[in-house]
């Protein structure tokens, strides 16, 4: 009985330690608006929703092929569609909440998914910053659309226009 409770407990550390670091893939929304994560040995994995997610968007892979990001999608009392007010971040089985002060226009993966930059502003109108993430969602920089870009903000000047 022992060793095969001893086997068991192997073959699911074994598991869960190949699923930590693994290829993705693929990510993608699913029409229930959930994130999925697809490793390059097959296995499918549902994201669990954020509280108040009704989908998710702008899903993408970073360059290190581990870490995925999308956009979340929620309600808004002023408009007739869904925004983005957050990101998620997911590496080797672990994720993290990147969350704004306003609606999310656009964000990418900067240094092959170490950092994420992240472009925000009310609905209507210009953008109104710009800040620059690590994958856990510690802000490290961020930029107003004043004077030349930084590099992980660049293309985005023209966004801060009226």
């Amino acid at each position: 009985m022992f060793r095969r409770y001893a086997l068991v407990l192997a073959i699911t550390l074994f598991i869960a330690h190949a699923a930590s670091g693994q290829t993705v893939a693929r990510a993608y929304a699913d029409n229930d608006g959930k994130a999925h994560v697809a490793f390059a040995n097959g296995v499918d994995k549902i994201i669990k929703p954020e509280p108040g997610q009704v989908g998710c968007a702008d899903v993408s892979v970073a360059d290190d092929g581990r870490t995925v990001g999308w956009s979340v999608l929620v309600q808004n009392c002023c408009t007739s569609y869904p925004i983005s007010t957050s990101i998620v971040v997911y590496k080797d089985g672990h994720q993290h909440v990147i969350t704004t002060r306003q609606m999310i226009w656009k964000w990418r993966f900067i240094e092959r998914g170490s950092q994420i930059a992240v472009l925000s502003g009310p609905v209507h109108g210009g953008a109104s910053e710009a800040r620059l993430y690590d994958w856990h969602g510690k802000q490290l920089a961020s930029w107003d659309g004043n004077h030349i870009p930084p590099a992980w903000a660049k293309n985005w000047q023209q966004e801060f226009q009226p």
